[in-house]
């Protein structure tokens, strides 16, 4: 039982996972075809990677998540080279390096290999023998020789002995070298398909410049793969620049724009999430209070959706289940005021930090600490300072960049506390 059955839900219409690679996930994918047209286009006929840029939450993941679906699908029927989605997105962090994702890779391909091994042969492709691999990999003792016998194609022979699946010469060696010659052996002659991989949350990485280090560095390796194809994604322009990059040229697209979804396209995919899981309730946030949201959250759709859950939960604790839209909406402004009021009242923030805060909702959202005169501060120092005042409580986000902390963006919690401050206004940028 959970509280959704008690609104009238087979479950929350307001959750903020990514959309499954489903019939389901692609009816609730809603105002992306163009996106999606143009994600598979590049995909499909170019030899460069598709990059995608826009900011956290605006649905990137379940964009790619989506589009992939579709070509899974549609493979069987397809006319242009055989594009399959590997089962995983991959991400690059300060503290995982080049080598691990490159490990990480080889691995869900051959996976994938194992996975789709039988379609592939109905398709007429040269699917690779896979027993060997298979066993190795989902078995937690493997067989390791030296020598001159083989194992999947890999030349090690003589005496035998067990040893655990995380066999290093193996999996970092063999498996990668196995994997290439399934790709090179299956999809022949080269472009006929191709594996399509993500990378994710480039930001991670915190400044464009070691994000541009990272892909250099795999230029040679996993993004000259001819039978990969990458879709390559991140937020506050880290994608964008690293794109630029001389080295990258022809290895990387353009960057393809998601921007937030406009109003009227928020609302239905609103709709559709509500009348794909509803048995017969009223929802705890509909259209109505769900536009008051979303634009004071200016229009980030996973924040939005996490408040409305957050809504859901605080009826429910105060035993509010059956109440009707009216007062539904009602009472998501009473519950707005008070949790705006509660940022708003925190007395940790000195005035100067409030005063930045502002400054930088009536600017759209963001500042840049070389411009310091224009939001009150005589150097970067000071206006750093009353930032970190705001980070320390949840209400900006500091944003790392090439030469160190280089700007900073409000967090959804910072938008509840400008709209207490402002008089129960939504901001105009």
């Amino acid at each position: 039982m959970t509280i959704w059955s008690d609104f009238g839900f087979t479950q929350s219409p307001y959750d903020t996972d990514s959309l499954p690679p489903t019939a389901t996930g692609e009816r609730l994918l809603v105002g992306r075809e163009r996106h999606i047209r143009r994600l598979i286009n590049r995909l499909a006929s170019s030899s460069s990677h598709v990059t995608i840029e826009g900011e956290a939450g605006v649905g990137k993941t379940s964009l790619i998540t989506i589009a992939n679906y579709r070509m899974k699908r549609n493979s069987d029927k397809a006319r242009g080279p055989l594009m399959l989605p590997l089962g995983e997105e991959f991400q690059l962090t300060t503290k995982d390096g080049v080598k691990l994702l490159e490990s990480k890779v080889y691995r869900a391909i051959a996976e994938a290999f194992i996975q789709y091994r039988d379609e592939l042969n109905t398709w007429g492709y040269g699917a690779p023998k896979v027993k060997d691999v298979n066993k190795w990999m989902n078995s937690p003792i493997v067989r390791s020789m030296s020598g001159g016998a083989s194992i999947a194609g890999i030349g090690i022979s003589g005496s035998r002995s067990e040893s655990l699946n995380s066999s290093a010469a193996f999996a970092e060696a063999g498996l990668a070298k196995t994997v290439r010659s399934w790709i090179h052996t299956c999809f022949d002659p080269p472009g006929s398909g191709y594996f399509v991989c993500v990378l994710d949350n480039l930001e991670l990485l915190v400044s464009s410049t070691s994000a541009r280090q990272a892909l250099e560095e795999i230029r040679d390796t996993i993004l000259a793969e001819p039978g990969l194809r990458w879709a390559i994604c991140g937020a506050r322009g880290v994608v964008r620049t690293a794109a630029a990059s001389p080295r990258l040229q022809g290895r990387l697209c353009h960057p393809i724009e998601v921007e937030p979804l406009p109003m009227d396209d928020a609302i239905r995919a609103l709709e559709s999430r509500i009348a794909e899981y509803t048995m017969g309730g009223a929802p705890p946030v509909g259209p109505i209070g769900f536009r008051y949201l979303y634009e004071i959250l200016k229009c980030n759709l996973r924040n939005t959706l996490q408040k409305c859950e957050d809504f859901s939960f605080w009826l429910h604790d105060e035993g509010i289940v059956d109440a009707d839209d009216l007062e539904h909406v009602a009472l998501l402004e009473s519950w707005l005021t008070l949790r705006s009021d509660e940022y708003a009242n925190n007395a940790n923030i000195s005035g100067s930090g409030w005063g930045l805060l502002d400054d930088m909702a009536s600017g759209g959202g963001s500042c840049n600490f070389e411009d310091c005169e224009a939001f009150g501060f005589s150097d970067a120092r000071e206006m750093k300072r009353c930032a970190e005042e705001l980070e320390r409580q949840n209400l900006i986000e500091m944003a790392p960049g090439d030469t160190g902390i280089d700007a900073a963006f409000v967090a959804p919690n910072g938008w509840l506390a400008r709209f207490s401050r402002s008089g129960y206004q939504i901001p105009r940028s």
